[in-house]
């Protein structure tokens, strides 16, 4: 049947008014669907377009790179650099690790102490309970006593005479029949809680306290600072951070004996800084001086004020006029020595 007949007067068969309707709404689900692959098409195109653009710039400047490191009067400077951009890896790396220690070290130091506490009220709680099921039980059991002595009183007495005694004695059985039950119920309850205490597991961990992550961050700031202290030989501390903020073209370190000369001192550096067998002498000492000067801006801060923690100085290095310290000092948070922000807890 043609679209012409479909519109034509007259009635249509229940079926080829559903065929119809059938096919408009299957024309509006192409179009919808024909919009967002077009859609999706243009936002593929402008991803394929930026990959081209980050490719080209890329292999231009893998090729200055190359240039720059076939020249006899740069390619040392390049070295350097490099191998400064490694120890600063290295050191992160380092800083990072000695963090994540110390984080699960204090976790489980909060996590005991928040079992033994735990313990420790649940042991006085059952005491308590115990205390309690046991005056509970002693008045039960004085009273069932007295119910089977008046009981027995009551059975003794006979004859008409006796019937306002008995009466009077019987409604004194039923008040202590009353309490006797009162007070098993209170023995069934009490028991009760208490099993249900002692099965209690202890609440799940909360995390690190505000505390603990001050103490761990504090320890990992003064770690960062030792390893800038250890690192100041040379003015490599001060220099490898420099490579974080420019680029290896920017960069000159001296004649080609001031390169081989930080070279070899670098080598030595990875060397120690890699070494699994960590010297952390006078580290606590450090830390626990960090730890009375520090302040922070709320009690919810976690992180030290970046002035409440001092510069530290490091001697100054001439590198053929490149000045490799910071005169005023050096301050690891200020100055994000060794990516330390992305180690502390926050």
């Amino acid at each position: 049947m043609s679209l012409r007949e479909f519109l034509a007067p007259g009635p249509r068969p229940p079926a080829e008014d559903e065929r119809l309707l059938q096919l408009y709404w299957n024309r509006a689900e192409l179009k919808k669907e024909l919009t967002r692959l077009q859609d999706e098409r243009h936002k593929l195109l402008e991803q394929l377009r930026n990959h081209e653009a980050t490719f080209v710039r890329h292999s231009e400047q893998l090729l200055q790179l190359e240039e720059f490191l076939g020249n006899p009067e740069t390619g040392p400077h390049a070295l350097v650099y490099f191998q400064l951009r490694s120890l600063w890896r290295a050191t992160s790396a380092k800083v990072a690790r000695f963090a994540q220690q110390l984080q699960q070290q204090q976790a489980d130091r909060e996590q005991r102490r928040q079992q033994l506490e735990f313990d420790r009220t649940r042991r006085q709680q059952l005491a308590e309970l115990d205390q309690r099921i046991a005056s509970a039980r002693a008045r039960a059991e004085t009273l069932a006593a007295e119910l089977k002595l008046k009981e027995a009183e009551l059975e003794n007495m006979r004859g008409f005479w006796n019937y306002a005694r008995r009466r009077k004695l019987s409604e004194q059985i039923a008040a202590e029949r009353a309490e006797w039950d009162l007070a098993m119920t209170e023995v069934t309850d009490l028991s009760d809680d208490r099993a249900a205490l002692e099965a209690k597991e202890p609440p799940p961990s909360e995390g690190i306290s505000i505390d603990g992550r001050r103490v761990v961050n504090t320890a990992v700031i003064a770690y960062a600072q030792q390893l800038v202290a250890q690192l100041s030989g040379g003015g490599l501390a001060v220099l490898a951070k420099e490579t974080t903020c420019k680029r290896v073209f920017d960069m000159k370190y001296g004649t080609r004996e001031e390169c081989s000369r930080l070279m070899m001192l670098l080598r030595e550096a990875l060397a120690t800084i890699k070494n699994e067998q960590d010297d952390l002498s006078g580290l606590k000492e450090r830390t626990d001086a960090l730890r009375a000067v520090v302040a922070y801006r709320s009690d919810a801060d976690t992180v030290p004020l970046t002035d409440s923690i001092g510069t530290m100085p490091v001697s100054s290095v001439l590198v053929s006029g490149l000045e490799a310290a910071n005169k005023t000092g050096v301050n690891v948070l200020i100055d994000d020595y060794w990516d330390l922000y992305q180690a502390l807890l926050q």
